[in-house]
């Protein structure tokens, strides 16, 4: 569990210096207002600053250890795949891109988890094959959530979750519900809160 320390380190002055947007002539076509860089704390002593997080893998396949990537669906169920973004914007969203791996079998399914601890503020996420789309066609691919929900769950090769493709490049977007909110880890004062999202995968 990521401590206490590193939750206020997120509300310190200054940290809506560290984020980086991008303008509206970016060029995968992103609507204006992505956040492309962040601190993110993927253990209890890995902070790392400046994390380029267009990429999913720079986020839930990062191995602090290693300090190398692993490729979509990532890692779960390890302290490195549970990371806390601490300077997530009110008025940004984060658009990571990955890539289904052709071998990636049927039936491969997954899911993220929005944390009770570094809860920050509630989330709207999706998964498209456009970026920052947050109204994608399919229903099962969007998901409002509060603090312990699940976030939206996806499946190679169809059935009740988002589905995926083998071999299709998408984006996990994410931004906060309302920029406005005031929680108790996230006074609604800061331009920035700290966002736990947890990987889970299951690979048949």
């Amino acid at each position: 569990m990521i401590s206490a320390a590193l939750l206020l380190l997120a509300m310190a002055p200054g940290a809506a210096d560290r984020i980086f947007q991008t303008s509206f002539d970016d060029p995968e076509g992103c609507p204006g207002g992505r956040q492309v860089l962040a601190t993110i704390a993927y253990d209890v002593g890995c902070v790392i600053d400046n994390v380029d997080v267009t990429e999913w893998s720079n986020i839930w396949g990062y191995e602090c250890g290693t300090g190398g990537t692993v490729p979509f669906p990532g890692i779960t169920g390890t302290a490195s795949g549970d990371p806390t973004i601490l300077d997530f914007g009110r008025t940004t969203y984060i658009a990571a891109h990955f890539h289904v791996p052709d071998d990636l079998p049927q039936d491969s399914y997954g899911w993220f988890v929005h944390t009770e601890y570094n809860y920050g503020a509630d989330l709207t996420t999706s998964i498209s094959t456009n970026c920052g789309d947050f109204n994608p066609a399919n229903p099962q691919c969007n998901t409002v959530a509060t603090s312990g929900m699940n976030l939206t769950p996806w499946r190679v090769g169809g059935g009740n979750f988002c589905p995926l493709v083998s071999g299709q490049d998408y984006y996990f977007n994410v931004k906060i519900t309302n920029p406005d909110q005031n929680t108790t880890t996230c006074s609604s004062t800061s331009p920035t809160c700290a966002v736990s999202i947890v990987n889970n995968v299951f690979v048949p």
